[in-house]
């Protein structure tokens, strides 16, 4: 029997404070905040997410996002856009200039990463850590 810190809930409560320290850290280099460097990182070239999508994948309130999303635009990260299907909607675009620093902050993480981890099997973790964050999305 696993003793109290033993199991998968302390052994996720580990890593998510030391990838929220990695984080802080690196977004910290980029002069960001930990969850605007998150925010910038979901919006990929795939369809950007509303900013209600923001909110239930950062885990916060539409008022946060905003206030996020205020402060990046202002930054000249990352832009509003209205959604051509429904004109109530505004989504988020990363600039060309976010694009650069979303980019810097991803190679910067696969570094330290790579640094922390020597020997590591990659391919299996990477198999691991995907299946884990997907069967937890699919629960949420």
């Amino acid at each position: 029997m696993p003793t109290d810190d033993q199991g998968l809930a302390p052994a996720f409560a580990r890593l998510h404070r030391e990838i929220s320290a990695l984080y802080t850290s690196i977004a910290r280099r980029l002069e960001l905040t930990s969850q605007q460097a998150e925010l910038l990182c979901l919006l990929g070239a795939d369809r950007p997410p509303s900013f209600g999508e923001l909110a239930a994948t950062l885990g916060c309130d539409k008022t946060n996002v905003t206030g996020m999303v205020d402060r990046l635009e202002r930054r000249g990260l990352l832009a509003r856009e209205t959604d051509p299907g429904d004109r109530r909607v505004t989504r988020a675009v990363p600039t060309e200039q976010g694009s650069a620093v979303r980019h810097k902050f991803r190679a910067e993480l696969e570094h330290e990463l790579a640094r922390r981890l020597p020997g590591i099997d990659r391919t299996r973790l990477i198999g691991l850590v995907t299946a884990t964050a997907t069967a937890l999305a699919e629960h949420r």
